[in-house]
């Protein structure tokens, strides 16, 4: 358990994005199944959390907000249970960076990284099987992703 607890976990860098003039919202959205695409730019609501003024209690309040204004949300609960999500075809770095969208982001290990990829490809299908050296390298040498080790802070 503790072993596990060591490992380098990865993530999407969203402070990348804005260091790189590039938006992650876009990036996103793009990775969208057809029929979430056909909803961008209509107005859906939904619960938003907000401090009541009176209290000092965290209340929820419907808003009108753009369709997949938080992508990650919408690829979660719809996006990434799609067949097509991630195919034997998918490039692997496309592939990587689905999985954390579909995970809402939260950092996790090379191994967590292929369990997941084995939810949608058969690791026999792929000649290399998403070998966590794999996962790492090209993790390591992300440009385009934001793909990058989770630190916590200072050990």
């Amino acid at each position: 358990m503790i072993a596990e607890d060591r490992k380098t976990r990865y993530f999407i860098d969203l402070q990348w994005y804005t260091q790189n003039n590039r938006s992650f919202q876009a990036m996103a959205q793009q990775r969208l199944c057809p029929a979430c695409k056909a909803k961008l730019g209509t107005e859906v609501q939904e619960r938003v959390p907000t401090v009541d003024p009176k209290t000092g209690r965290v209340v929820f309040e419907m808003r009108n907000v753009p369709y997949a204004s938080n992508p990650m949300t919408v690829v979660r609960s719809c996006c990434s249970k799609e067949r097509s999500y991630v195919t034997a075809e998918t490039p692997v770095a496309e592939a990587l960076f689905r999985v954390f969208l579909a995970n809402s982001n939260q950092p996790i290990s090379a191994e967590q990284i292929r369990e997941q990829l084995s939810n949608y490809i058969s690791l026999a299908d792929r000649p290399h099987g998403y070998s966590p050296e794999l996962i790492e390298r090209i993790i390591a040498n992300d440009r385009f992703y934001g793909l990058r080790a989770f630190q916590l802070g200072v050990e």
